[in-house]
């Protein structure tokens, strides 16, 4: 008797899917990178004497012309900053923040900001120009 061997089944990956799979990765990619960009805001940084060279930052803080705070890119009030600084504590007890105040804000307006990341216990650094 003789033995009959089986036929392999044929195997068909439907490839023109894969395109589309890639095609969609490609756009949700570019727009979640345009939704962490920070340049959505304007903001001219006041002008020091001397500046130096700092570690990069675990996060960034803005306080714009109109005295809106900026967090990471979004628009926050004050307590919604000292909330997620008190997050990034409890995971890291050393980070530093850099804050960005713009130039024509008076202490009256950027105080409250001040306030709000010292409460959370960060180490806090100002950011500026350098002068002319």
């Amino acid at each position: 008797m003789a033995i009959r061997r089986r036929k392999k089944p044929s195997l068909v990956l439907p490839l023109s899917s894969m395109g589309d799979i890639a095609f969609l990765l490609i756009i949700f990619f570019m727009l979640a990178s345009n939704f962490m960009k920070t340049g959505n805001v304007e903001l001219e940084k006041p002008d020091a004497p001397s500046l130096e060279q700092q570690e990069p930052p675990k996060c960034s803080v803005l306080l714009d012309k109109d005295g809106q705070i900026w967090f990471e890119g979004t628009q926050v009030s004050k307590g919604e900053v000292t909330s997620a600084l008190k997050e990034l504590a409890e995971k890291d007890h050393e980070y530093t923040v850099h804050v960005a105040i713009h130039k024509d804000l008076t202490k009256r307006d950027f105080m409250p900001l001040i306030e709000a990341i010292s409460e959370s216990g960060a180490k806090m650094i100002l950011t500026g120009e350098p002068e002319e």
